[in-house]
């Protein structure tokens, strides 16, 4: 699924100009000087359209090209035609670097597309000490943590979106940094009403994976391969979700992500919105809205979903090692990292806190907004995903549903499990 962050701005991405020097930090001088360097082309797999060819060329391109002038990039953007396995079935499709949610690289895996990069980080001089340490775990091997697959690009968020006309229009403060999620739910009951013939919900937490995302649960053992939904985690997932979902008008569909986000921005009949990757979907939206911190579960304050991030992976069938992971270095560069952040709605993967402080600020959309909210959460630690966990998040949300119609959480779960693992052996076989 195409990530909606970034797309839409591409206007302002294209204003970026790179005019300070983009060294990478750490790095260890050229084996050979720039006239010894073979030019070379390096192909770039994107999972997401996160850029647009010239937007491409101003905030990756040229700074790699003027840190190295042999080097040249070109961007394969993931598509009907371009899926991860035709970069081992198609020569034209052979690529170096891939640059894909750190979520979705068991895609890769499978293709025996990535391996350890510790070797190529280490003989470039790279210090990894520069990158927030919680963001680099979720690069890593789920087993062996010495593994390192990639280097993070960037990082998403999540907080909690409201409405403020809303709040406004029901005589309701507007919601606070530090709330948990019963907190949540008790400032929910206040704006769940109808009124005008219009059904208004007061809360939107997106279904059962976003709230397990911040307990770093998984749909799938990636060791053993079978599901691990039946769980006493996921069973808390349902309780806290049939408190909010159980207020009288506030159930919602489960949706895609896409449908969630249209509900608060478009529809604008849901007071807060509590999620990940919204900013871009209200772009185009006129409701008056900000940003408060994502709720916590009392025992875990503080933390949010799991670490979502992009990862910059160089792949084992590149040919051209030591340019590509020269090429991460420039792309995780202080300057590079800056420009980044100022123009996106997505985090510097660095720890450098002057990265956090300029923060959209290239951005109209997130003008006067409190921002200052996402920054005191820390996302939860990344689990290890597998290849079939497709297949156990559709029972699970499913069986979610027949719980809002009466069914008991633990026969739910229960089912969801026998569901998934049916799916799970028939794909094995």
């Amino acid at each position: 699924m195409v990530h909606p962050v970034v797309k839409k701005m591409a206007v302002t991405l294209a204003l970026v100009a790179i005019t300070a020097s983009c060294s990478s930090t750490g790095s260890a001088p050229p084996t050979a000087t720039i006239a010894e360097a073979p030019p070379v082309t390096l192909k770039i797999y994107m999972w997401d359209a996160i850029f647009q060819e010239d937007v491409f060329q101003k905030l990756i391109a040229e700074p790699v090209k003027k840190k190295h002038p042999n080097i040249t990039l070109q961007q394969i953007v993931r598509g009907p035609q371009t899926q991860p396995d035709s970069i081992v079935t198609n020569a034209d499709n052979e690529v170096d670097i891939i640059m894909a949610w750190n979520d979705v690289l068991v895609q890769f895996q499978e293709l025996k597309l990535l391996g350890d990069i510790t070797p190529d980080v280490k003989k470039a001089g790279l210090d990894l000490g520069l990158f927030d340490a919680q963001v680099l775990d979720g690069m890593r091997d789920g087993e062996k943590k010495e593994i390192l697959y990639g280097l993070p690009f960037a990082q998403d968020f999540y907080a909690l979106f409201y409405n403020k006309d809303l709040f406004d229009k029901f005589g309701v403060a507007y919601p606070k940094d530090g709330m948990t999620w019963e907190d949540t739910i008790e400032l929910a009951k206040k704006l769940t009403r109808e009124d005008g013939g219009i059904q208004y919900k007061g809360l939107d937490p997106e279904g059962p994976e976003k709230l397990g995302n911040a307990l770093s649960l998984p749909f799938v053992d990636p060791k053993t391969q079978k599901a691990t939904l039946d769980t006493e985690e996921w069973k808390r997932v349902f309780e806290t979700l049939k408190q909010i979902y159980g207020i009288t008008g506030n159930q919602n569909t489960i949706s895609n992500h896409a449908g969630t986000v249209n509900r608060f921005a478009k529809d604008k009949n849901v007071a807060m919105y509590a999620s990940h990757g919204v900013v871009s979907g209200l772009a185009q939206s006129d409701v008056n809205w900000d940003i408060a911190q994502y709720p916590s579960f009392k025992d875990k304050p503080n933390l949010y979903g799991m670490v979502k991030a992009y990862a910059l992976c160089i792949t084992t069938t590149s040919k051209h090692r030591e340019q590509a992971m020269q090429t991460l270095q420039v792309m995780t560069s202080d300057e590079v990292q800056l420009a980044y952040t100022k123009s996106t709605a997505l985090l510097s993967a660095l720890k450098n806190p002057e990265m956090n402080k300029h923060f959209g600020e290239d951005l109209p959309l997130l003008k006067g907004k409190h921002i200052e909210g996402i920054f005191k959460s820390k996302p939860a630690p990344f689990v290890a995903q597998s290849m079939y966990s497709g297949k156990a998040r559709p029972p699970l949300e499913a069986k979610f549903k027949d719980v809002m119609a009466g069914k008991d959480i633990n026969t739910a779960l229960r089912e969801a499990q026998e569901e998934a693992t049916k799916q799970i052996d028939a794909l094995k076989k």
